[in-house]
């Protein structure tokens, strides 16, 4: 690629915003939904942010967006540092890995998210949400009230483990559920408090402890399915039998129980809390909005009028998909994806020097006045056909976008479609009175006190199916 000039000014930095010891990063870490957006108004459409994980310059218009994640990707092929992080929870997978390495990676892991594979897996999802539901019949009338996020979080995890080994993980689901959660706290305080970067995970601190021991249950887990399988290849047919006989056209060569542990670990984690969350903030929207169920409930009801549900039939749930997507668009549960520039470059005017981290705020672009009419409001009329935002200018990417989008988007948007048309079509939604739904934006973006719902049936479960 051309050479950037260097006589270009380096962004404006942020200053610090109320108070002489706490710096812009600990704001930016703590409310970035909050102090991003105002320092867009203060500093303009580009601007830098210091931490002790390293300076970052925050991008604020969608052709910038579209340069650092499409259009100039090879200088911007490594992770922000902030994933170190996450190579805590997933190793060296598709979501971490950089270079020449993740382009073999993804090339060896395609296949296993085609769509058809989707169709092969789509009666699982059906009948997985349908075992659940019977969860929310047992807790639907009396006026009783449940956080809907534990439970939603707990099917993500059992779809993506019957898609990925063709079972729940040996009935292990829940002690994989407890597992990852405890690297995720581990990772999540790491992320609010760097300093911690400073003191050896060898010191046997509880949450070191907590992770360590997390981390090598789920590796041992993990790697007695893989050497099972290794010995057993022709007995299944699902994700990890695909990974497993996966060969690289160039070099011949197929994964390493390493790389195959990193990529079912990236999958279990972010193939299951994404979902689980976006599924959260999308019943609590519709809680909120009684004329968008009423319209919601009348289609699955009329699509659904057999007594079946088939890969075939998704394509009669049109508005179901739209509500999806905008909820999607509210509360994207990859708020923000993070870039390292490798190569110097320049945006905006202003030079990007080699390390410096780059982020692109996802919610930011969703929520933008400057590129939606009346963007805080929660219309799944937006994604029509005659109003869908084009691909240009980038203002709605959920899933990332360029060479490094989400390789598991259509598999999400399968699973979180299957979900609400069951979901609504045996019960309605209502917020708990005076509770609060608040967004935590972390590694996602996830309800920081869940989300209790009432839950009313509509309809019996029994022959529903």
């Amino acid at each position: 690629m051309a050479a950037i000039s260097t006589t270009l000014p380096l962004p404006p930095v942020v200053r610090n915003p109320r108070h002489w010891f706490f710096g812009p990063a600990y704001y930016a870490q703590r409310e970035p939904l909050k102090w991003i957006p105002k320092w867009f108004e203060q500093y303009g459409d580009l601007f830098t942010v210091s931490s002790p994980l390293g300076r970052a310059t925050i991008l604020g218009r969608p052709e910038w967006a579209r340069q650092v994640l499409a259009d100039a990707y090879p200088r911007y092929q490594q992770k922000s540092q902030a994933y170190v992080v996450l190579r805590l929870l997933m190793g060296n997978g598709l979501v971490t890995s950089s270079g020449e390495f993740w382009r073999g990676q993804r090339r060896l892991a395609q296949p296993a998210f085609h769509r058809r594979r989707l169709d092969f897996i789509f009666g699982m999802m059906v009948e997985q949400t349908l075992r659940y539901a019977k969860r929310f019949e047992q807790q639907a009338g009396g006026g009783r009230t449940l956080d809907v996020a534990p439970l939603l979080s707990h099917l993500t995890l059992d779809i993506i483990s019957r898609a990925m080994f063709s079972t729940d993980v040996n009935a292990g689901a829940a002690e994989v559920s407890e597992h990852i959660a405890a690297l995720n706290e581990y990772a999540l305080r790491l992320l609010r408090q760097p300093w911690l970067f400073l003191l050896p995970r060898r010191i046997p601190t509880p949450l070191n402890y907590r992770e360590i021991t997390a981390g090598r249950k789920l590796e041992k887990i993990v790697m007695s399915i893989i050497s099972e399988r290794r010995r057993n290849a022709d007995m299944h047919d699902d994700l990890l039998a695909m990974l497993l006989s996966a060969c690289d056209e160039e070099t011949g060569r197929g994964m390493s129980d390493v790389q195959l542990r990193d990529e079912v670990m990236t999958i279990f984690v972010a193939g299951h809390e994404t979902t689980a969350n976006a599924m959260s903030w999308l019943m609590f929207l519709v809680s909120q909005h009684p004329e968008i169920e009423e319209k919601l409930t009348a289609e699955i009801d009329a699509a659904w009028a057999s007594d079946s549900l088939g890969s075939g039939s998704i394509s009669n749930f049109p508005y179901t998909r739209q509500v999806v997507e905008e909820s999607l668009r509210l509360y994207p549960t990859i708020w923000s994806v993070g870039r390292q520039c490798g190569e110097e470059d320049a945006i905006g005017g202003f030079k990007i020097p080699v390390g410096m981290n780059v982020v692109v705020p996802i919610f930011h672009f969703h929520r933008s006045e400057r590129y939606w009419n009346d963007p805080m409001r929660f219309d799944p009329e937006r994604f029509s056909p005659e109003r869908r935002p084009a691909a240009e200018p980038m203002i709605y990417f959920p899933f990332g976008a360029g060479p490094r989008n989400c390789i598991g988007n259509h598999f999400a948007l399968q699973e979180m479609v299957i979900m609400t048309a069951v979901f609504y079509r045996y019960f309605t939604f209502r917020l708990e009175p005076g509770f609060l739904v608040e967004p935590d934006p972390l590694i996602t973006l996830r309800p920081k006190h869940g989300v209790r719902l009432q839950i009313v049936s509509r309809r019996k479960l029994e022959g529903g199916t």
